[in-house]
């Protein structure tokens, strides 16, 4: 896949992933009946991810998806977006944080009209994460947003990071 295939920073990343992951399957059964010590050295130990992780996570998911979400998205757009918002405050794997959701959007209902107000609700909304755990708050000025959710030509810039 060429760059100018897709915009969005995942797209090609995506690509690769997937054929690398192919290539690790087909490799594996090789690898499992050449040598078992190899085989027994490859195995990981899958545990469920901590709190923290799945909160840097999904915050890392929400604002990306905000980042690319339509300018003036479509009705139905805007019903996605809410219908996975709310399934996200019922379905979060960490109960208190899942009911503590559910009263914030009763508070400040997503707002879905376009790409900033989205953007700017899903910051508001980690702020309040923030403030409740005594994180430091973002700025959520559409620049700041987009320069860290969307573009940033940046070098220094890791798209790992947080």
């Amino acid at each position: 896949m060429k760059d100018d295939d897709c915009d969005r920073p995942a797209c090609f990343e995506t690509v690769t992933a997937l054929s690398d992951a192919l290539k690790r399957i087909k490799n594996k059964n090789k690898v499992n009946h050449l040598d078992p010590s190899i085989s027994n050295s490859l195995k990981t130990v899958t545990c469920p991810p901590s709190k923290d992780f799945i909160g840097k996570s999904t915050w890392t998911l929400l604002h990306s998806m905000a980042a690319w979400y339509p300018e003036n998205p479509t009705k139905k757009e805007q019903q996605n977006m809410t219908t996975l918002i709310e399934a996200i405050s019922h379905f979060y794997p960490c109960t208190p944080c899942a009911v503590d959701f559910q009263e914030n959007l009763r508070q400040s209902p997503a707002r879905t009209n376009s790409r900033i107000e989205l953007c700017q609700w899903f910051c508001e909304q980690h702020n309040i994460v923030n403030e409740k755990l005594g994180k430091s708050k973002l700025k959520c000025d559409m620049q700041t947003l987009d320069e860290r959710w969307r573009k940033n030509l940046d070098p220094r810039c890791d798209p790992d990071m947080e």
